[in-house]
């Protein structure tokens, strides 16, 4: 293989509190869309901690009576997907960098392509420790079907965040413990529980892995799948400082985890492509009122649901049901709003 197209920064700063870790993922990611960081790809490790995806419920996916007796965190990410247990024995990545060069260096034409790219980077990584592994759409690599590897996108503005999270020697009991996934969650897995769909590496391998060592394989393979070479550098001072910031406003605040919730009136869900997808109103004669949307789907670009959620208040479902079918959401999102909001009309003639 030549030399890599470009340099990047291996970022491995040391932040193990899962709420500071947070504000450095979301500091690195704005300084990078600011064009004051570099594209970088951050490794690192936390403390024992569950992490739910930005648009999920605590209280439905997990075990919070459990977390609290044993002193497990909980922390709301700033990006989708599940929820994930998190200890010594699993690490997590992030390549974040600006998007339009990056995919254009790579010919990549839609973001959900770099799911099976990184993909392909993880199953080298678990070949050299002599594991048979596989990329399984959309967002996860399996081994025997049982997951070892999951990943999630942010975009924001001009810059882009591919995460995954890998399982080395995780605690599978505390995460099963941990966790309470919806039964939606496993319908088309052919598992019923966590510790039946989930797998780590030093079970599969048969041996004892040092998480170090999987950290640097992973990181040379993620390199060279965006064709990055990766130089050693520290967290800049202003992402510090930024991060300090989020801390304190955002990410270390109880009401960013642990949103009100306000009180509904019909609920509905699906499982779509990419995860399950709940929608939830109020209903004010035909017309919805309080509209939300929670699960474990997968919409890197926020703003496009967002922009749906203001535009789907005080109309029917039906309307709000061709709003979605326009709008720019990811092809399985819109599919399953669609057939959810179809539910709605149904359900709201019935009465």
């Amino acid at each position: 293989m030549g030399e890599p197209a470009v340099r990047w920064r291996l970022l491995e700063d040391g932040v193990r509190d899962p709420f500071l870790h947070f504000a450095v993922e979301e500091a690195v990611l704005r300084s990078v869309d600011e064009g004051r960081s570099p594209d970088t790809l951050r490794l690192r490790r936390a403390d024992r901690s569950v992490w739910i995806g930005v648009y999920q419920v605590p209280e439905e996916d997990v075990d919070l009576a459990w977390c609290a007796e044993h002193d497990v965190p909980v922390v709301r990410r700033h990006n989708p997907g599940g929820a994930v247990y998190q200890d010594e024995g699993s690490f997590c990545f992030s390549a974040v960098f600006r998007r339009e060069p990056t995919f254009g260096r790579l010919g990549v034409a839609d973001p959900a392509e770099l799911y099976r790219r990184v993909g392909e980077a993880l199953v080298a990584a678990c070949a050299e420790f002599g594991v048979r592994a596989e990329v399984s759409p959309v967002n996860d690599v399996t081994v025997d079907g049982r997951k070892i590897y999951g990943s999630a996108q942010v975009e924001w503005y001009t810059a882009f965040v591919h995460n995954g999270s890998f399982l080395v020697s995780t605690d599978i009991d505390a995460m099963a413990r941990a966790l309470k996934p919806a039964a939606l969650k496993f319908a088309d897995k052919g598992f019923s529980d966590v510790r039946g769909r989930v797998i780590t590496l030093e079970e599969a391998a048969g041996r004892a892995v040092p998480v170090e060592m999987a950290m640097a394989a992973v990181a040379r393979h993620v390199g060279e799948a965006f064709d990055a070479g990766l130089e050693s550098g520290a967290l800049l001072p202003h992402e510090d400082a930024l991060a300090r910031q989020l801390l304190r406003d955002k990410y270390g605040c109880r009401e960013w985890t642990f949103r009100e919730r306000q009180k509904r009136t019909t609920v509905v869900a699906t499982k779509a492509r990419s995860g399950v997808i709940s929608v939830a109103v109020s209903m004010d004669g035909p017309l919805m009122r309080n509209v939300s949307v929670t699960g474990d789907f997968l919409v890197p670009d926020q703003g496009k649901l967002e922009r749906w959620l203001r535009g789907a208040r005080a109309r029917t479902p039906k309307d709000a049901a061709a709003l979605a079918a326009d709008s720019r959401l990811p092809a399985d999102v819109r599919e399953a709003l669609v057939r959810l909001l179809g539910d709605l009309e149904v359900n709201d003639g019935r009465r």
